[in-house]
């Protein structure tokens, strides 16, 4: 189809993957400048979206919506008349939803689940280089890009009022710029370094560079309790931003520290360079990152990474050499080597 009039496209989870997603979004908004896109998500994931250039209009489904609820919901889908459905989850939810529009061309995502089994089985790594999550969702888009085209950087925005919000609320929170931030939490614990290092780390950076540390996560996340509890010096905001004030923050910081987890995805999207620290998961699994400015911290030729596609499987090893094996004077000289940026 060469100029189709309306785009469909679907991705309903987690965090770092719908904003991975902007990047093909990017594409089609560059290939079909005049056609409509309307993106897909669950409810709870739709304040990160919100602003973005690429997309017409977005559609949210509950998130506990049951399998009649999501057939009915699909069945009014088609009264949008979409010429194209990109299917950027192809989970049973997203299949559902397909099955109910019909007659619609589609581009589905297919998940590299053989090579993943190899690699976390056999620890046989049969993906091609230079392989990205970001590069993996355009894969289901080759029928309807030009042959040459790009992989854009993913992209998140927050408006100017937004971060003039941002900006008063961490004056009130004694914050004044340059500060950097700590995305120290993880779904899985597995994924997270520790928390004595973090505040190791943010103290080492604060006397070196007088920037202060800013501390971001949900309610639940209670290491970022252990960290301000570990350096009194930093501002723990976790659990008291909405995803959108959490957003305006990281879009004022000089860079971010964290995990590989959503928010560190975000803060790329937004410009903001990281220091990764990657543990158990690695860029077969969807980490990573994209800006040239921000440094990726794994530890090379370790056998059992990855072991899981999402870190969530525990390690049978004495101790998680993946983290731990990480330093704290690494971190801090990556980071400095962002700070110290042209």
């Amino acid at each position: 189809m060469r100029n189709p009039k309306a785009i469909l496209v679907i991705r309903f989870s987690s965090i770092g993957d719908i904003v991975l997603a902007t990047s093909p979004l990017k594409s089609l908004t560059s290939a079909f400048p005049n056609a409509r896109i309307d993106f897909l998500t669950l409810d709870r994931f739709q304040d990160l979206l919100l602003f973005h250039p690429s997309i017409d209009r977005l559609i949210c489904l509950r998130a506990d919506a049951g399998r009649k609820e999501v057939a009915d919901f699909a069945r009014n889908l088609r009264t949008e008349n979409y010429d194209v459905v990109v299917d950027l989850h192809n989970s049973l939810r997203s299949k559902l939803i397909r099955s109910k529009l019909y007659g619609i061309q589609t581009a589905v995502l297919r998940k590299p689940r053989w090579k993943r089994f190899k690699l976390f089985t056999f620890h046989l790594n049969h993906f091609e280089d230079g392989f990205s999550q970001r590069g993996l969702y355009h894969q289901p888009l080759q029928a309807l890009l030009p042959k040459d085209h790009d992989i854009p950087l993913s992209e998140l925005h927050v408006t100017d009022e937004e971060k003039s919000a941002a900006k008063e609320m961490c004056t009130e929170q004694n914050i004044t710029e340059p500060f950097f931030t700590l995305i120290p939490s993880a779904a899985w614990k597995q994924k997270s370094w520790d928390s004595k290092r973090f505040a190791e780390a943010a103290k080492s950076l604060s006397e070196k560079r007088g920037m202060k540390a800013v501390i971001l996560g949900g309610k639940g996340d209670s290491i970022c309790a252990e960290i301000a509890d570990a350096n009194p010096d930093c501002t723990d905001l976790h659990g008291k931003l909405t995803l959108r004030e959490s957003l305006s923050v990281l879009s004022l910081s000089q860079f971010s520290i964290g995990s590989d987890t959503g928010l560190m995805h975000a803060a790329e999207a937004l410009g903001i360079p990281v220091t990764m620290i990657m543990g158990p998961t690695s860029v077969e699994t969807g980490g990573g990152i994209q800006l040239a400015e921000s440094n990726l911290l794994a530890l090379d030729n370790l056998w059992c990474r990855p072991c899981s596609q999402n870190g969530k499987r525990p390690c049978y090893r004495k101790e998680q050499i993946c983290m731990t094996g990480i330093s704290t004077e690494s971190v801090v000289e990556s980071a400095l080597k962002t700070a110290d940026r042209p």
